[in-house]
């Protein structure tokens, strides 16, 4: 395995009140009507490092501008088992690729999204921060990269992704953890890629 440097800290994070606020506004975050337990919560302004309270997790505004939804659904959480991932481990295109596969099976088919399918379609790849004149970092957010294996590219719909999401890991803030369906948050930070992410559907016949 490759060896990096360790990811940078997360420093001061830019999802302001008013930041959150824009994305209730544009139906990517409820609205808080219960004071004293919000859906969401903006960091201090003193906070270099996440700390969220209990009963919270880190989110990214990044990710709910590319199509992450309050609550969680079951397609997400598979998909944090699956990889063995926490929230802010995804990629913003890793879930604009899950938003889209799961619409098009709800909103266009009218059933679930097809697990087997996903896993034929989809591979795993690790994110490695790579800023030229500088040391190749683990990535402290959005380590996981789902990508369209290119083999079976001809199988999916075209899916162009957002090519710059330079800063998006600034986008910070505390998420309410409703029944605790996604994996609580531990900082945790992606330095391997395991073999499961890239294995294919077993029996072949699925």
């Amino acid at each position: 395995m490759a060896q990096y440097e360790e990811p940078l800290l997360w420093g001061k994070s830019s999802a302001t009140e008013a930041v959150l606020q824009g994305l209730v506004d544009e139906g990517f975050l409820p609205p808080n009507t219960d004071p004293s337990w919000p859906v969401w919560i903006p960091p201090r302004a003193e906070e270099n490092e996440p700390n969220p309270p209990s009963g919270y997790i880190v989110s990214l505004v990044r990710l709910h501008e590319r199509g992450f939804g309050v609550p969680a659904g079951r397609f997400v959480r598979a998909l944090c088992d699956y990889y063995g991932v926490e929230l802010h481990n995804f990629a913003p295109n890793s879930i604009s690729q899950a938003a889209v596969f799961v619409a098009l099976y709800e909103g266009y088919l009218g059933v679930e999204a097809h697990w087997d399918l996903w896993i034929h379609l989809f591979r795993g790849e690790l994110f490695i921060d790579n800023v030229q004149g500088q040391p190749k970092r683990y990535a402290r957010a959005g380590g996981l990269m789902l990508h369209v294996r290119e083999q079976r590219a001809n199988l999916y719909i075209p899916c162009r992704m957002t090519t710059n999401n330079v800063g998006w890991s600034q986008g910070w803030f505390y998420r309410r953890n409703d029944d605790e369906r996604l994996p609580a948050f531990t900082n945790k930070v992606l330095r391997e890629k395991p073999e499961k992410w890239g294995w294919g559907v077993s029996p072949p016949k699925q």
